[in-house]
């Protein structure tokens, strides 16, 4: 069973699968709105490779907070840019893959045409347990301004279900593309971490928080904790309401476990919370949800456990 992603996640949605690695790496601040905003539109419409995705320069303004004259410029210069950056991914057979996003583009004062390839299409329209993916509201990153702000936030929305990820020092330079001058550590922190984890934490659904990670003396990476923001009172009481219907926490046979976590494994309604390469790996982290729920954060349980009750025949 497929997710129906044009359904789920309609064209105010960016998602992307998680195997695409380094996805903004080098990107100026109008070239990522721009993939920002070309992107859901790929997925939810048929366009071929041959058929351009179109932003008009006044949706690029409206979307962006930017006066028409600037817009002007600024698209087009994204436009130009955007045509050379590659991303990379992991294939089947472990070898890493580096592709352009687009093959082609055009530009004029009316806006963007960006055309993307055959296969790039398929990477933004495949979706399911196999193929797990990252999520996020567009408006939302649209309204981040710092230079580096976009990519923590998505890696950050990518690692989110685990509660935080960790990065090495070589990683982050690499995935985000950074400059040398950034190298010393008080630079970094000053320049790319700490304003854009204030922007993110001050404009977003999430707050990001950092420490070190030393060897010895030195620091040779940061572990970052992603923790969701209380949502508005009007929609935790909507929320209360519904999942006061059933009494999702149940304690569950070993027999039952093994069965369910199988089966939950292959629904689409959890297949974003899988960052495991294959559905028996996926079962076996449901599995012990289902043994102790509290082993995680108490919303992935009750999203597991609600799932549980209304998609499949379990009893208690």
């Amino acid at each position: 069973m497929e997710l129906d992603i044009k359904k789920h996640y309609p064209k105010d949605w960016v998602v992307l699968q998680n195997r695409v690695v380094e996805c903004f790496k080098s990107m100026t601040l109008d070239e990522k709105r721009l993939f920002i905003m070309a992107t859901p539109l790929a997925r939810t419409t048929n366009v071929s490779s041959g058929e351009p995705i179109f932003i008009s320069t006044d949706e690029f303004a409206s979307a962006c907070g930017l006066e028409i004259t600037g817009a002007y410029t600024a698209l087009g210069v994204a436009t130009k840019k955007l045509f050379d950056r590659s991303f990379g991914y992991v294939r089947a057979d472990k070898k890493k893959v580096s592709i352009r996003w687009m093959y082609k583009t055009a530009y004029g004062d009316g806006g963007s045409e960006l055309y993307f390839t055959d296969e790039v299409l398929l990477l933004l329209r495949e979706f399911d347990a196999l193929n797990p993916y990252t999520k996020y509201k567009k408006e939302v990153v649209l309204r981040l301004k710092k230079d580096y702000s976009l990519d923590l936030y998505h890696l950050a929305k990518k690692h989110q279900n685990m509660g935080g990820f960790q990065i090495s020092l070589d990683d982050l330079f690499e995935q985000l593309g950074l400059p040398k001058s950034y190298k010393r550590i008080g630079n970094l922190k000053d320049r790319v971490i700490n304003p854009s984890l204030d922007e993110i934490t001050k404009n977003t659904d999430i707050d990001l928080t950092y420490e070190n990670v030393k060897k010895g003396r030195s620091v040779v990476g940061f572990k970052f904790t992603v923790r969701e923001k209380p949502k508005p009172k009007s929609q935790l009481i909507a929320s209360e309401k519904d999942v006061k219907t059933v009494d999702l926490f149940c304690n569950m046979s070993d027999a039952q476990i093994n069965k369910y976590s199988t089966i939950l494994s292959k629904l689409p309604e959890l297949s974003d919370l899988s960052n495991f390469p294959d559905y028996p790996t996926f079962a076996i982290w449901i599995s012990g949800i289902l043994r102790d729920p509290k082993c995680v954060r108490e919303e992935t349980a009750k999203r597991i456990f609600k799932v549980l009750h209304q998609k499949t025949d379990f009893k208690p």
